[in-house]
């Protein structure tokens, strides 16, 4: 049987497939550094074992959008406008990403939206995920200490 921590791993590298398929399906691939910035981290301390997957810091705005800028100069707008320019330019759309990026910076990204529907992490990760993660860790817990019990019986 495979140790806990194996189990773990296993679940949270699934996971990690499962929201880049989510990220996939919704349209939201551009460069794709979403995908490879996402990160199964596993700690162990003890009996502790902590989980976590970590990513790239647009993945907030993807799931929640973002509120316009506090600073609206057309500095902001200039500076977003050129790192849009590598997004239009990776999604192969014809879009003028200053004015995408005047945009934002006033109004924001309200998500979900006709390009974005929402969801890339929660409709994967959520407490459905949480309550078969935990199912399937107790269950594997369970027949652990069963087959040690066992043991300990026949001895």
């Amino acid at each position: 049987m495979k140790p806990l921590i194996d189990m773990i791993t296993d679940e949270m590298n699934l996971t990690k497939e499962l929201i880049i398929k989510s990220y996939k399906d919704k349209g939201l691939k551009a460069s794709g550094k979403f995908e490879r910035d996402l990160e199964v981290v596993i700690t162990e301390s003890g009996s502790l074992i902590k989980a976590k997957l970590l990513g790239s810091y647009h993945s907030y705005f993807m799931q929640y959008g973002r509120r316009p800028n506090s600073d609206q100069s057309l500095s902001q707008a200039r500076g977003l406008g050129k790192i849009l320019e590598q997004w239009v330019k990776d999604k192969g759309i014809s879009v003028n990403p200053y004015a995408a990026a005047w945009k934002i910076v006033h109004e924001g990204i309200k998500v979900p939206n006709s390009y974005n529907p929402g969801g890339v992490v929660s409709d994967v990760a959520n407490e459905t995920w949480l309550k078969g993660i935990s199912d399937r860790l107790i269950s594997r817990q369970t027949e652990l200490i069963r087959s040690e019990i066992l043991k300990i019986w026949q001895q």
